[in-house]
């Protein structure tokens, strides 16, 4: 039996999914499908037209990494994905 995946409220609006065993692929996949999943409850914010998004980060397990590190490629890669425009 594998370890399971595990999802957490890391700060603020942060939230992080650790998802042992799968490579980047399957892990890009189920952000992605998370993050569509997210859009498509057209969840509503400041106006009608305004929905709630969300801009993931994937980052894999490599030598030499700890969860600091881990944590830290996977934080760089969300906020390269909010800065190009958010919800990717």
């Amino acid at each position: 039996m594998g370890v399971p995946e595990l999802l957490g409220r890391s700060g603020g609006e942060e939230f992080l999914a650790a998802l042992p065993g799968r490579d980047l692929d399957s892990a890009l996949a189920i952000a992605e499908r998370i993050r569509e999943d997210l859009q498509a409850l057209r969840i509503p914010l400041a106006t009608v037209d305004d929905v709630l998004t969300a801009s993931v980060g994937v980052a894999c397990l490599v030598r030499g990494d700890d969860a600091q590190s881990l944590i830290a490629r996977a934080d760089h890669a969300m906020y390269r994905a909010k800065s190009g425009g958010g919800n990717c």
